[in-house]
């Protein structure tokens, strides 16, 4: 890493120098000032190179779970000198016990590409240096490089008496102190030296700044996650049961807090599972649950036309004829007209039970009319819980979170109820950043004020500076819904947990995964804690592996017996985390 320096009045090559070398009979120790700033390493070479080159042939090495550093060079040779070398080795073997073999035929092919100028020939040498804290580490880098260059039909070697000059040859410029090395095609060293890599995402310069969070690769790099491409940032997470995703959501809607200023998050909970974590952000929770008042009462908005318009299609919806179908006209401007009356009335006038007075003699009574409809609205027994509230106490703070778990069944409650939440949450679209997390979406799919939600927030909401997370069990389940071609088209990022009953309609044909992709789904165990990252063209194998932070886990995601915990404690010693989060996790107060 970079150090501040004074000055130096010595020559900057000796300034410079932080450490020494020394070489041993076949390992390098590059000493520092101290035993955890030491380092040891080791020299492989090629000591004799394939029969075939391909794009890509050193790219198992990627897949090493060691540091190492590999060097390559190749100069170039003049034209008639590679040809005298390649009519050199012609003529031996055509002596030779090979003469007329595919051997003397690739060199045919090599002399014909070189007089046309289809390749260029060049002496080239390849190093690896392996690395490690001690020589133990080093000698298992060593034979994870060697198994890795066997695999590609090379003959390595671990270097003894030119591990010195091997190492110096590393430098750009040295090739005095090459030891091994060979003509090869320029066709050889475009396969050797392919410059592939795994896509490790974009550190810094990102919509929001910096990378949200970073996650290991499976070749042990690192991958830094963002939500947007450009200023598209909606995301999906899949994946069945168990598999880690309300983990995953809460984990990123954490991380995310870091970005300046500060995202609001609303999330969309079921079962509870992220009411732990809500609330240890200092965050609002609620859970909707029949009987039991939610303090929602729509009437109590500020009379603006927007407002006036949402009160009409909420009521419009609440009060539709029960056999179906749609207000008369008259049924239409009663509703406009009474919402009127009761946004200009004062707050005794903003309830139900005021609304229901508004109804009455405006329109002809009878059996189902207007007012009729609006009985179960008010009696707490039936609908009235909801909305029949004296005062609304829905407060959209920073952080809030919703569980609808127990009127998913209900959808006429579902229906309403959504219809308001969403409509608050216009509230938190000013431009700041904002998340909108849905975990276990699936559930909400087939809501038509839901579905209408997601297709037109997906699509409009990066203008407001706001993305949309969304967590479903199936990838069926986005496929075979009304919002199916918004969710895959208007989304930067998806995630895939390992699933073993992955379909090919809904992987491999809608979000348009390779064979490849699917097959590390269908097979990868849920227990490797990984996950399939599809960002733009970026697709990563990464892994959040939170095992040795347990107390973490039970943050992120609840179960039954945590949240359980969390109503203990909170009846105990109240909602303020800063007093019942160290004693959830175990700790001592400070």
């Amino acid at each position: 890493l970079p150090r501040p320096m004074h000055l130096p009045r010595l020559s900057l090559a000796d300034a410079l120098s932080m450490k020494r070398i020394f070489f041993g009979r076949n390992a390098v120790e590059i000493r520092g000032a101290g035993p955890n700033d030491t380092r040891f390493g080791a020299m492989v070479s090629i000591r004799e190179y394939p029969a075939q080159s391909g794009p890509g042939s050193f790219d198992n090495l990627l897949r090493v779970p060691h540091e190492f550093v590999a060097t390559q060079s190749f100069a170039i040779i003049d034209r008639p000198v590679a040809a005298t070398q390649i009519d050199r080795v012609a003529r031996q073997v055509d002596m030779s016990d090979e003469a007329g073999s595919i051997v003397a035929a690739h060199l045919e092919e090599a002399r014909d590409e070189l007089l046309a100028s289809e390749a260029i020939y060049g002496e080239h040498h390849m190093t690896v240096m392996c690395l490690g804290r001690d020589l133990a580490e080093v000698g298992a880098a060593v034979t994870a490089v060697g198994a890795a260059l066997t695999d590609r039909s090379v003959i390595w070697v671990r270097e003894d008496l030119n591990a010195e000059p091997a190492f110096w040859a590393q430098l750009p410029g040295n090739f005095a102190y090459i030891a091994r090395k060979a003509v090869i095609s320029s066709k050889n060293f475009a396969g050797f030296a392919s410059l592939h890599n795994y896509p490790s995402g974009r550190p810094e310069g990102n919509h929001w700044g910096p990378a949200i969070s970073v996650f290991e690769t499976t070749s042990q790099t690192a991958y830094y996650y963002n939500h947007h491409v450009r200023d598209i940032g909606n995301f999906t997470v899949v994946g069945p049961t168990g598999s880690g995703k309300t983990v995953f959501l809460s984990f990123i809607a954490a991380q995310t807090q870091r970005v300046e200023p500060r995202p609001k998050l609303v999330f969309v909970d079921k079962d509870r599972g992220a009411e732990i974590f809500i609330r240890a952000l200092g965050g609002q929770y609620e859970t909707l649950v029949p009987g039991e008042t939610t303090g929602f009462n729509p009437l109590s908005l500020a009379d603006t036309a927007p407002n006036r318009e949402f009160l009409y299609q909420l009521f419009a919806f609440m009060l539709r004829p029960a056999a179906g179908g749609d207000l008369s006209a008259s049924e239409e401007q009663v509703i406009r007209n009474a919402i009127a009356a009761a946004l200009t009335a004062g707050p005794e006038g903003r309830t139900l039970e005021a609304f229901s007075t508004l109804l009455r003699g405006r329109i002809r009574a009878g059996e189902g009319d207007l007012l009729a409809r609006l009985v179960s609205w008010m009696r707490p027994d039936q609908r009235g819980w909801l909305f029949n509230n004296d005062e609304d106490r829905f407060s959209i703070s920073s952080v809030f979170g919703f569980d609808m778990t127990r009127v998913l069944d209900d959808s006429v409650i579902r229906t309403a109820a959504l219809m308001y939440i969403f409509h608050r949450m216009e509230e938190l679209l000013t431009g700041d950043p904002v998340m909108i997390f849905l975990d276990e979406g699936w559930r909400l799919l087939d809501d038509e004020v839901f579905a209408f939600f997601i297709r037109d927030k997906l699509k409009t909401i990066r203008k407001q500076n706001g993305i949309v997370g969304f967590g479903t069990q199936s990838a069926a389940d986005i496929v075979r819904s009304r919002a199916s071609n918004t969710l895959i088209e208007q989304t930067s990022t998806n995630i895939f947990f390992p699933n073993p009953k992955a379909d090919d309609e809904s992987y491999r044909q809608a979000f348009r995964l390779s064979d490849r992709e699917v097959a590390w789904i269908r097979t990868m165990a849920a227990e490797s804690r990984s996950f399939l990252i599809k960002h733009g063209h970026d697709s990563v194998v990464a892994r959040l592996n939170l095992s040795g932070m347990p107390d973490l886990i039970r943050l992120l995601s609840g179960r039954a017996e945590t949240i359980a915990e969390l109503d203990a404690l909170r009846a105990e010693i109240g909602d303020d985390p800063a007093v019942w989060l160290p004693s959830f996790l175990g700790r001592q107060q400070p």
